[in-house]
């Protein structure tokens, strides 16, 4: 299942719930498109959600670097989503991207 597909300029990212429970990372260096094998796969993610439930991260480790993919929903009249993409390491360097919600293409029921 599908828990976040989204992209930039850079990236295309999609974090997966699968069969077992176990949360997957996967990032595609643009121009690679979803169909070809992803540049970065990372299994056994864990997700933290808000008491409010208005903000999900999805949280990967790997080495010395952690990757988070954040959810956050705004409530209100105005309401909307914004996704965040960071990458940090043990030294708190970090860096981060605003990414866009991507609407998974039909072909992805089939994957």
């Amino acid at each position: 299942q599908i828990l976040i597909l989204c992209h930039n300029a850079d990236y295309t990212v999609r974090v997966d719930e699968l069969c077992d429970g176990q949360i997957r990372y996967q990032c595609w260096h643009k121009p690679k498109t979803l169909l070809e094998p992803p540049n970065l796969v990372l299994d056994n993610g864990c997700i933290r959600q808000s008491p409010k439930k208005d903000k999900t991260e999805y949280v990967f480790a790997c080495d010395e670097w952690v990757y988070t993919v954040e959810r956050i929903v705004s409530r209100g009249k105005f309401a909307s989503t914004h996704i965040f993409l960071e990458v940090s390491n043990t030294e708190n360097q970090r860096s981060t991207w605003k990414m866009e919600d991507l609407t998974p293409p039909k072909y992805l029921q089939f994957l």
